[in-house]
């Protein structure tokens, strides 16, 4: 009698255990999925931070688009009917999801273009978790249920920026992408790609990448094909891995990659594709066109006009007044402190701000085109 009495004992408090155990276990499920939320929720908060301090300047405080593209569009955060992806990422051929795109994208910044790189691994001042904060934000916009795709918002003015129509320069009638063609690889290199943004190659260029002169007799076809498509698996001496976008194995063909390495091994008689001679202008046109330029350029993304502190120090009240640079030391901002900021922004970094703006203007702006940025900046007095 004793042993059954203990043996009824013993299941009952077996059958007790699991009834508990489901009971938790059911609690937990729902638990975990209130911990995930909350989680995402703190990620979503961290990355609206970081959004309005370094992105909202160019991108809109609402994702609406200023100097740089509307981030809150349906086009890129939902996809159309029938379509796996987003309208945006299947116009560049993006293979992967958004995430990895706003991810790729925010670290490595968009060569040829104003956007900077952000990711610690291309040399920006973000950790991969801020990154990918970040893009959660951003992804955020895109659970808005009455989101459909569409045009983006209308853009809106910021720092005191109003934007203006700015003329773009022509490259000229490109080739076609799906004939191999020399001329179609130098169109993309100094097109499309923004290659000489990072490389000097056939005499102009900038020194941020590894030179590519005479690339491929030295280091043959196949060297240079894997270090477009991978960019990290050659890291050339005194050049960081990690700087070059790891996106053109995606983006490109077959075809538009052996055009690149094409122009690479033989430039000699490859037509150019910038803007005709006879559309440059050979002289300062003044401040009218400095704001043009100062827009086209990104520089009102980080530079306001109203005395708003953005990325960069305000041109409001800056010409004639003293600056304090980091490390010790000061300049009256008149023409020639202005002109070899734009040249060498890293040389006089302004107390109180980051080295952040990029060094690439030298290649990318004509002398003309600085000084009438410089007589925009004196008018905002």
């Amino acid at each position: 009698m004793y042993g059954i009495s203990r043996l009824i004992i013993a299941t009952l408090a077996i059958v007790g255990m699991i009834v508990v155990v489901l009971v938790y276990g059911a609690a937990e499920s729902a638990r975990m999925a209130r911990f995930d939320a909350n989680f995402a929720g703190r990620q979503v908060e961290a990355g609206a931070l970081i959004f309005y301090e370094a992105c909202a300047s160019c991108h809109g405080a609402n994702g609406e688009g200023l100097v740089g593209p509307a981030l809150n569009a349906a086009d890129l955060l939902i996809s159309a009917e029938g379509e796996t992806r987003p309208p945006r990422l299947l116009q560049k051929n993006w293979a992967g999801d958004l995430r990895s795109y706003l991810e790729g994208a925010i670290t490595y910044g968009r060569p040829g273009t104003v956007m900077v790189a952000w990711g610690q691994s291309a040399g920006g001042p973000y950790r991969p978790d801020q990154v990918h904060a970040v893009a959660s934000f951003i992804m955020n916009w895109g659970v808005d249920p009455g989101k459909k795709w569409g045009g983006a918002p209308e853009r809106t003015a910021l720092g005191g920026v109003t934007p203006v129509d700015v003329p773009v320069a022509s490259l000229g009638e490109p080739p076609a992408r799906d004939v191999r063609s020399a001329a179609l690889g130098r169109y993309l290199f100094e097109g499309p790609l923004g290659c000489d943004t990072c490389h000097v190659f056939n005499g102009h260029g900038a020194n941020v990448g590894p030179n590519l002169d005479d690339v491929v007799a030295r280091m043959g076809r196949d060297y240079v094909y894997q270090s477009i498509i991978n960019p990290n698996f050659f890291a050339s001496a005194g050049h960081a891995p990690g700087a070059m976008p790891e996106t053109f194995e995606f983006n490109l063909t077959d075809i538009e990659i052996e055009s690149i390495i094409d122009y690479l091994e033989t430039p000699a008689g490859v037509p150019s594709f910038e803007t005709p001679a006879a559309e440059v202008e050979t002289g300062p046109l003044g401040p009218e066109n400095g704001q043009q330029l100062a827009q086209a350029n990104g520089c009102v993304a980080c530079h306001s006009i109203d005395g708003s502190v953005v990325i960069g120090p305000s041109w409001k009240g800056l010409w004639g007044s003293e600056r304090q640079f980091e490390g010790g030391g000061s300049a009256i901002a008149d023409a020639d402190y202005l002109r070899n900021s734009i040249l060498d922004p890293a040389s006089q970094l302004v107390a109180g701000f980051q080295n952040l703006m990029p060094a690439t203007y030298a290649n990318t702006l004509t002398t003309a085109q600085i000084e009438d940025i410089i007589s925009y900046i004196e008018t905002l007095k």
